[in-house]
This record gives C-alpha cells, structure tokens and sequence, in this order.
C-alpha cells in the first residue's frame, strides 16, 4: 500500500512545485499529517448522472427480483433455482466425477428439472446404478450413436405428418411441402446443429407458407409439427447427441441451468420495455431465452398453458410476501406488474391477487399515525415556547437581625 502511495504522483499545482523544487517524490507521512487540498473533482453532467442512477438501480431492481427465489415459471410451470443454488451445485458435482456421487447430488434437484433433461437424468440414473464408478460422461458417449439414428427418424415420422397434413390443405400445398421435406432429408446430419438447422428452416417454410395453407388451424398443426423436430432441448436423445464427448461437470449443470430463474421484461427492451419491477417477471432460463423478442400477445397464443402458470406464479409469491418471507420493496410487486402484463398481452393475461394482504396500506397507515403523533408533539412544544410567562411577585427582603448595624455607635 506504501509503495502504491509513494508511486501515486498527486497532480496539483502545489505538488507540481514541490516536484520542481525537490526533486522528490512526496513523502508518505507528511502526506498523512499535512494533506495538501485537492481540486474538487468536476461534478457528472445531469444526464451522466442519471445513467449512473440507473445502472445503480437497475440491478437493485432485478437483484430484488431475482429473491423470490424458488418459484414456478410463469410460462412453463417448471419450479425455478437461484443463481447460489447452482453455485453450490457446481461445487458438490466437482468434488467427485462418478455416477453414483453425480446421482446423489442431482437427485435432490429432480423437481426443478425440465422434461428433456429429467428424461436424460431418468435414462442416466438406470444406466449408472449398474456402472456407479463410470461418469454421466461415459453415458453419453456410450450411447451417442444410437441416439443419433433415433433422432433420425423421429425426424423422418414428422416429415410424413407434415406431408400428410399438406397434403389435406390443397394440391399445391401438399406438393410445396413433399419436395422441401424431401430436400431436407437428404441433408446429412452429423450433429446436433444440423437437426436444427433443419428445424429452422422448415419454421421459417411454414411462415412464409400460411398463405397458401389459408386455414389458421392447419397453420397451427404444421407449426407445432416442425417445433417438434429433435433439438437438445426438448428431446433427451438429441441432447444425448449434443453433450456427447463434453466434461461430466458440464453435463451435470447443464440438467439443472436452465432451469434458474431469470428476468424477463414483460415489454421486450428492444421494443422500449424499461428496466423496471412493473416490467418484470422470474422466469427459467429456458423459457427467457427461447421468447427473444417476441410480443407477450404472441407468445400466449403459442404457449396458452401460460395464464394458468401465471396464476401459479403469482400465488406463490403472493403467499412469501403474506409469510414476511420477501423484502419489503415487494410487497405491492404482484398488483404493480398487472398493468404491463394485460397491456402487452393486449388483455389475454389476466390473474387474481386478492389473496395479497394489504401490508403497503398498513405500513402507509402506520407512518401517517407516527407523523401525525411527532407533529402533534411538535405543536406541543411550539406553544409551550410561545406562551407567555408569569412571574410571582418577590417578598420584600428582610434583613438578618444578626446584620443589623447600629449607626448610633
């Protein structure tokens, strides 16, 4: 720290002098007992200053947030981690890399699993009772192959119920859609990025498809059709396919990240959504990232399980706040996100907090009582200085008779 001092070169025009004077670096001591003022530092522009505010409060804002902690997803429904759960996740699957230590660790998380990864853990966990020295990384590469021909044709069966989906539509459908599926399985797949690669672009056909398919209904089917086309995060041998040859520590937290809870702007950022609670919502990983940009309208309407997930999400929440288990600065959080959420969902999602204990009413009662009482006390003192004061008359002084002075001596 001394020397950090000592090679620290004070800039003022005090020390410029004693540099030119001396020769000398200022010495630490006299630094400590004889400062040499400083020129104050210019004041952050109005607008530099908001941006520092911000910043300051935008992550006090998500950080509050993000205490909910271990609440349902209000889109999937999946229970969600926190950020220090995986910590100390990580921590205990790095300790020892066997699959019945990998076991013991992530089966106390099972429940904040999503569907794919909690059928890989399933397939894993068999595997493992009867290779317990191995790792989940031996599983992978074990059974990579087979799962790469499985994903192949379940790619294959969807192809067909695509075709055949079409192929009810009209004519021209049914022939637009039996040569790109055509041309997409003759397109090798080596890899997880190849499947969706292909999923990509059969989406993207159906869009610019929905046209010529001219019937919302059989839009809708060849869309979740295509959705279902194997990726590694909604079908377990795809994942299989995915991790295969990646690091056991990897894999093991890869089971359980998606499933922390993140925040989610209700009005996406690139659409002007502030960084604000009321703009907030917890939501997996998972679910966080796959939305992107997408209008809350749109996404509801893609995902209808949502507004009974909302519900869900906000009743659990409502019922920490009620038990003093979140901090204060979330008591009206469920009523303030109302607002954003029926607007941007254009009045599709809707949720009932009645169940929220009035604590902000309280609280706003009790602080009016007590400024009520000081200021009553105030007015108090004011008039007891203000009112006039009386004083008693004085008896006349009566002189001590051991003091009298004779003036005739």
């Amino acid at each position: 720290m001394i020397n950090a001092i000592n090679n620290f070169s004070l800039k003022t025009p005090q020390t410029q002098t004693l540099s030119r004077q001396n020769q000398i670096k200022p010495d630490v001591q006299s630094i400590i007992t004889n400062p040499i003022k400083r020129p104050k530092l210019p004041q952050p522009t109005t607008m530099m200053a908001l941006l520092y505010n911000n910043i300051s409060f935008t992550g006090h804002r998500e950080d509050l947030v993000r205490s909910i902690g271990h609440v349902s997803c209000p889109c999937c429904g999946t229970k969600m981690l926190t950020n220090d759960d995986m910590t100390k996740i990580s921590k205990d699957l790095s300790k020892e890399d066997t699959a019945k230590h990998y076991i013991n660790t992530l089966k106390p998380y099972e429940e904040y699993m999503h569907k794919t990864e909690k059928d890989v853990f399933h397939r894993f966990e068999k595997w493992g009772q009867e290779n317990p020295e191995n790792t989940i990384s031996d599983f992978l590469s074990e059974n990579r192959d087979a799962s790469m021909d499985i994903c192949k044709n379940k790619q294959a069966d969807i192809f067909k119920q695509i075709n055949s989906t079409a192929n009810s539509i009209s004519k021209d459908a049914g022939e637009k859609f039996e040569n790109l599926t055509k041309t997409y399985s003759k397109t090798p797949i080596n890899n997880e990025e190849d499947m969706k690669t292909i999923r990509k672009y059969m989406i993207s056909d159906i869009k610019t498809s929905k046209r010529l398919i001219n019937n919302e209904d059989k839009y809708n089917e060849l869309k979740t059709l295509a959705e279902s086309l194997p990726t590694s995060k909604n079908d377990a041998d795809a994942f299989i396919v995915r991790y295969a040859g990646q690091k056991s520590e990897k894999i093991g937290t890869r089971l359980l990240k998606l499933s922390v809870g993140t925040i989610e702007h209700v009005k996406p950022q690139a659409d002007g959504g502030k960084d604000r609670i009321e703009n907030y919502l917890l939501e997996c990983g998972e679910c966080n990232h796959t939305r992107g940009d997408v209008s809350l309208k749109d996404w509801v309407e893609e995902h209808p399980e949502m507004k009974e997930n909302t519900q869900k999400y906000f009743d659990e929440v409502i019922e920490k706040i009620n038990n003093n288990e979140l901090s204060h600065g979330l008591d009206n959080y469920p009523n303030a996100v109302k607002g954003a959420l029926n607007t941007q969902s254009q009045g599709t999602l809707t949720y009932d907090t009645s169940a929220l204990k009035p604590k902000q009413e309280e609280t706003k009662k009790a602080n009016n009582a007590e400024k009520s009482e000081k200021q009553g006390s105030k007015n108090e003192q004011v008039e007891t200085a203000q009112k006039p004061h009386t004083h008693k008359p004085q008896k006349p002084h009566k002189p001590h008779p051991h003091h009298h002075i004779n003036l005739a001596a």
